[in-house]
C-alpha cells in the first residue's frame, strides 16, 4: 500500500485505493482529503468544484474516543494565560484512557515557541499572548501533523479569542470548537480564516 491514496466516489461505491496516512477524494462537490488513525478520522475540503455524476460528501471530524471535556480547554487558557508576554504551546492528548493537559519542555520567546509534539495528541494549542488570535506562516509549517490545532489571542482580556483549524498534514481547514470540546466553551472564536 502507499502513502497516499486517490479514489473517486462514485454512486456504485468508491473506485481506487486508499492510502496508508491519507487520501484524496473526488466527489460530486469537490476534492477532499482523508485521514484516519488510533484517535481522529477527518475529511476536509481541499477544492470545492461540482462534478456531475459523482454522489456529495460532507466534511467531517470524529474523534474516536468522544469530544473533549471542555474544562481541559478552560485548563489550556489558564496555563497559556500565565504568560501572556511569551507563546506557550500545550497539547490535549489520550493517554491512559482519558485525555490530558500536557505542557512540554518549549523555548519561548515573544513571538515564537519551539517543541516537541508529545505522542497521542489530538489537539494542539499555543497562545499569541495579548495579541489577537491568527495562524501565522510558522504555524502552517509547525502544523503538519494530523491534529487539531487551537490559537489563543488577547490572553489579557476578560475573554480570550480563539481560531481552530483541522490539519491534516499541511493541509487546513475549519473546525469548530464545540465540534472538539463538550460543554461550555470559554474563548471567543473566530473563523480560522480570518
Amino acid at each position: 500500500m502507499s502513502l497516499a491514496g486517490y479514489v473517486i466516489h462514485t454512486p456504485g461505491g468508491d473506485i481506487g485505493s486508499r492510502g496508508t496516512g491519507y487520501t484524496y477524494v473526488l466527489a460530486g462537490n469537490g476534492l477532499f482529503l482523508e485521514a484516519s488513525n488510533n484517535l481522529l478520522e477527518a475529511r476536509l475540503l481541499l477544492a470545492q468544484e461540482r462534478v456531475r455524476g459523482l454522489p456529495l460528501i460532507e466534511p467531517e471530524l470524529r474523534l474516536h474516543h468522544g469530544r473533549i471535556p471542555a474544562h481541559l480547554l478552560a485548563l489550556a487558557v489558564g496555563v497559556l494565560s500565565a504568560q501572556p508576554d511569551l507563546e506557550t504551546y500545550a497539547a490535549i492528548v489520550w493517554s491512559g484512557g482519558e485525555y490530558r493537559l500536557v505542557v512540554p519542555e518549549q523555548d519561548q520567546g515573544e513571538a515564537h515557541v519551539a517543541y516537541q509534539v508529545p505522542h497521542g495528541t489530538v489537539v494542539g494549542l499555543h497562545s499569541h499572548g495579548r495579541m489577537g488570535a491568527f495562524f501565522s506562516t510558522i504555524d502552517d509549517l509547525d502544523d503538519q501533523g494530523f491534529q487539531v490545532s487551537v490559537v489563543l489571542g488577547k490572553l489579557g482580556a476578560l475573554v480570550p479569542d480563539a481560531k481552530s483549524r483541522l490539519c491534516i498534514y499541511g493541509h487546513f481547514g475549519g473546525v469548530k470548537l464545540s465540534d472538539v470540546f463538550h460543554g461550555p466553551i470559554c474563548v471567543w472564536e473566530s473563523p480560522w480564516y480570518d
